[in-house]
């Protein structure tokens, strides 16, 4: 699992061991676990290693505003559509809204 100082100046011989691998480790020579970690990414770092970044929580994103259109009806309720509304939708859409209304 762990190997002391190699030959070549490695420090550590590591091969993804388990928690309770590097728990027990830590123990035995009285290392907090969070100074084994901090100095793993030091020694890691120095070798060139690192761990590959995550992906971006977020994309890049361009809003564009459409036109709207607002339609107030007689019985105060507003309708907001797209200009590019279809005129056979907002008409079936206004004449539901009013009736509903009523």
């Amino acid at each position: 699992m762990w190997e002391a100082e190699t030959t070549n100046g490695d420090y550590w011989n590591l091969t993804r061991p388990t928690m309770d691998e590097v728990n027990a480790f830590c123990r035995d020579r009285k290392l907090t676990r969070s100074n084994f970690d901090r100095w793993r990414r030091i020694l890691a770092a120095e070798r060139g290693e690192s761990k590959p970044s995550p992906s971006p929580a977020f994309v890049p994103l361009r809003v564009v505003a459409e036109p709207m259109v607002e339609i107030v009806l007689l019985s105060g309720i507003v309708v907001r559509l797209p200009l590019s509304a279809a005129p056979e939708a907002v008409t079936r859409l206004v004449a539901a809204v009013g009736a509903a209304s009523c």
